[in-house]
């Protein structure tokens, strides 16, 4: 078990972020992992963080069980599939940042744009194209950085899909995701005795939260909900860009 005061001083709120992402609200949970990089090395947080995050997904996916997009998940789980094995191929070779900094200036762009066309916001169609893109990139970017909610927020969020929908596909999803990258991840070393005590610490904190966001999701109006993972989803592309240039820089 990891004793330091510091490390738990970053680790609590990066669970508590977690377990409203897991609730519903998505895009909260990419701060996760950079935040308890402070006091960790990515590798090492990713490790704590996984067996909460496994076990959060079951959670997420009972309670949104029958809330989901069928076509959605047929479309980009395979797809991810694609992006996880090259990115478990990759690891070694590709410099992370620059993926960081790539997908956060795409994502700062979808939503600049989302803004300025409110009133021609349409529900759009499912696209089979976009779809496997932004489905492999998502299980590229999930493994590589970790950070795969924006790429596939920049496929979900056209659809305009009620908000239990929305959270319900998104969930599904990423425990399908996460699943996929148990064994990969293994195989890097990372998780050890001291990591999935530490996970079982931090666990119930996690928990409370998921519960929370699931509430919050259900008391908020469709139009807020959008809104408010837009809005999201825009802070945490400024934070890719920024994490990317400051590692880079260093």
């Amino acid at each position: 078990m990891i004793i330091d005061p510091l490390f738990y001083a970053m680790a609590i709120p990066s669970v508590i972020l977690i377990g409203l992402s897991k609730g519903g609200l998505t895009g909260l949970g990419v701060l996760a992992v950079p935040l308890m990089a402070i006091v960790a090395s990515p590798m090492q947080a990713a490790a704590v963080l996984m067996p909460i995050l496994l076990i959060l997904d079951l959670v997420a996916v009972w309670t949104y069980r029958k809330s989901f997009d069928k076509i959605t998940l047929l479309i980009t789980i395979p797809a991810s599939i694609i992006g996880i094995i090259v990115g478990a191929i990759l690891v070694s070779q590709v410099n992370p940042n620059w993926i960081r900094i790539i997908i956060g200036f795409i994502a700062i762009s979808f939503t600049i744009s989302h803004w300025r066309n409110t009133k021609e916001n349409k529900p759009r169609d499912h696209s089979l194209v976009r779809g496997t893109v932004w489905g492999s990139i998502t299980g590229f970017t999930s493994f590589v950085t970790l950070t795969g909610a924006p790429p596939y927020q920049m496929y979900l969020l056209p659809l305009r899909l009620n908000q239990r929908t929305y959270a319900g596909t998104f969930m599904i999803f990423f425990w399908m995701n996460n699943l996929l990258k148990i064994i990969p991840f293994m195989m890097l070393g990372e998780m050890n005795n001291t990591t999935i005590t530490t996970s079982v610490i931090l666990f119930p904190i996690s928990l409370i939260f998921t519960f929370i966001g699931i509430w919050i999701v259900r008391k908020l109006p469709t139009k807020i909900f959008y809104e408010i993972i837009y809005i999201l989803l825009f802070l945490v592309s400024i934070k890719l860009i920024y994490d990317g240039f400051t590692n880079i820089l260093v």
